[in-house]
């Protein structure tokens, strides 16, 4: 892929978080920003998004209005007209058609509705380049890759309580990008959509006992609360999960989206070197899933990982 049209896509998606909810937002001001015509860099969009960039903006201010529904008490029908439309009837058949049901229904039902996620296109294309990188097992490379990062990191004990757990299983994948090929990437604004979930959505490797014949260790899902009474979604199960003790590793922030590969490899490679047994504890991935929460520049990457108590 050139470099050129991962720039342009993410000069385009950039703007788009940053300016599109903005009272004054234009699709002409973002093509301005952008620097190439609007045919070229709408043909650039949709071939590396899939989406044209009006389609994307509409989504993200769509999955914007949705938590307005939930975040606040205010009207439907201003919540639509914050969202570009004219009238509560045109905003609830728009909101029906993408998410499956009426805005209504999702403020005052446990309602999972796939919320628009923005991937930054540099996650997935850093994801290749580490994986060519790996491939070539280019020595020096890796070490200058690590040296773009300090390798530090928080380990902190959580204590789960008795919850529950929405799942998504997989076939054949075993990570994170072979999933969303798998499964699309719709999992994760689908589960945070959810008012009672504890945490965020997360890729997770289950232990045996969790995942059923014919599906692989890898899946997605959210926790929530043990009273939590929601529409389980098509293809997904509700699990209970006993109380459990979590180590969580969380990276630095950092800088470049580019990074985010790192920020994941980070965090793994300090729950590798780090030695719970010194603080009473052992990992214990038979017990209860482990979760890969992903990464931000805001917050670093994060997983948690089950472990036990040592007699």
């Amino acid at each position: 892929m050139q470099r050129d049209k991962i720039e342009l896509t993410a000069k385009i998606q950039n703007y788009i978080r940053e300016h599109c909810l903005d009272e004054g937002f234009t699709m002409d001001a973002l093509y301005e920003a952008a620097g190439y015509s609007r045919r070229h860099a709408c043909r650039v969009f949709k071939e590396l998004m899939d989406k044209t960039p009006e389609e994307y903006v509409r989504a993200v201010q769509m999955t914007a209005s949705a938590e307005s529904l939930i975040k606040t008490d205010a009207s439907i029908l201003a919540i639509a007209l914050d969202a570009d439309y004219e009238s509560h009837e045109g905003y609830t058949r728009a909101f029906s058609r993408l998410f499956g049901t009426t805005p209504s229904r999702y403020r005052h039902g446990q309602i999972p509705i796939p919320l628009f996620t923005q991937y930054p296109i540099q996650h997935y294309y850093s994801y290749l380049q580490q994986k060519e990188n790996e491939k070539m097992e280019n020595q020096s490379n890796d070490q200058q890759s690590h040296e773009t990062m300090p390798y530090l990191c928080t380990v902190t004990v959580v204590r789960k309580p008795a919850r529950k757990l929405l799942v998504m299983y997989a076939r054949k994948a075993h990570d994170y990008f072979s999933f969303c090929e798998e499964k699309s990437c719709e999992w994760e604004g689908l589960f945070n959509s959810i008012p009672s979930r504890l945490e965020t959505a997360s890729l997770m490797t289950l232990p045996p006992s969790l995942h059923p014949e014919g599906t692989t260790e890898t899946a997605a899902g959210v926790e929530l609360e043990e009273s939590a009474e929601i529409t389980v979604p098509e293809g997904c199960d509700l699990l209970s999960l006993p109380p459990c003790d979590y180590l969580y590793f969380q990276s630095p922030p950092y800088e470049k989206e580019e990074d985010y590969c790192k920020a994941i490899e980070m965090v793994y490679q300090a729950s590798g070197t780090y030695r719970p047994e010194r603080f009473g504890y052992a990992y214990a991935p038979e017990l209860a899933p482990s979760f890969n929460f992903g990464a931000d520049t805001l917050t670093g990457g994060c997983i948690a990982l089950p472990v036990k108590k040592l007699q």
